[in-house]
């Protein structure tokens, strides 16, 4: 009689097609990648994938929440605990919100921290509804946030000047630390904060040119 696969089995495959599927999205991009491929790159049967999450959808929600989720609730936490403040953010403060949990998640496994980067900045750029799937009231707290440091600005420049300042810093994390990955494991602190005072200089100059037109 042939064993059958245990709950220990299904958990090894699905590990294993995540760490596949997140690979070949960072490098090939998500649109490039197959069931298929992710299957033959985890050294997997043709319908694992299928068998095991339903659709590649499901599969990118799997890479985004198994990679992400630590780093996404620890941003909630800085964002909520900075609106029950009724501090006035800066754009540097407010940048650092994002850039922190970033900074800790790469420092502390810089591949798929630089993995999980990559993917959220081609989702971002295309402003694909897949990213945003996976959050919660995050961009509530945000939104409370950038009202109350830019009063003048009306609703639709506040959320196309911040979702320009969060593309930038999430696609620049990415492509720096992949940069320097062989050699230090990690974006150093000092290169991150530079990314930090690039990106907080733009976030500031568009919303003053904004509130200003």
């Amino acid at each position: 009689m042939s064993k059958r696969s245990g709950p220990r089995d299904g958990a090894v495959t699905r590990r294993a097609l995540i760490d596949a599927a997140a690979k070949l999205f960072a490098t090939e991009g998500v649109e490039g990648v197959s069931i298929r491929s992710i299957n033959a790159e985890a050294g997997l049967g043709a319908a694992s994938a299928h068998y095991h999450f339903g659709s590649k959808d499901a599969i990118l929600d799997a890479v985004l929440v198994d990679s992400g989720s630590a780093v996404l609730a620890r941003i909630h936490d800085l964002a909520k605990a900075e609106v029950d403040s009724g501090s006035v953010p800066s754009a540097r403060g407010l940048v650092e919100l994002l850039a922190t949990p970033y900074r800790e998640f790469l420092a502390a496994e810089p591949d798929r921290g630089v993995r999980w980067l990559t993917i959220c900045g081609q989702l971002s750029l295309a402003d694909d509804p897949r990213l945003f799937a996976v959050q919660d009231d995050t961009a509530e707290l945000f939104r409370k946030l950038l009202e109350r440091a830019y009063p003048g600005v009306g609703p639709a420049e506040l959320e196309l000047n911040w979702q320009l300042s969060v593309n930038t810093l999430i696609v620049m994390a990415a492509r720096w630390s992949s940069a320097t990955l062989l050699e230090s494991r990690a974006l150093s602190e000092e290169r991150f904060a530079t990314l930090v005072e690039f990106v907080a200089g733009g976030l500031a100059a568009l919303m003053g040119n904004s509130s200003a037109s």
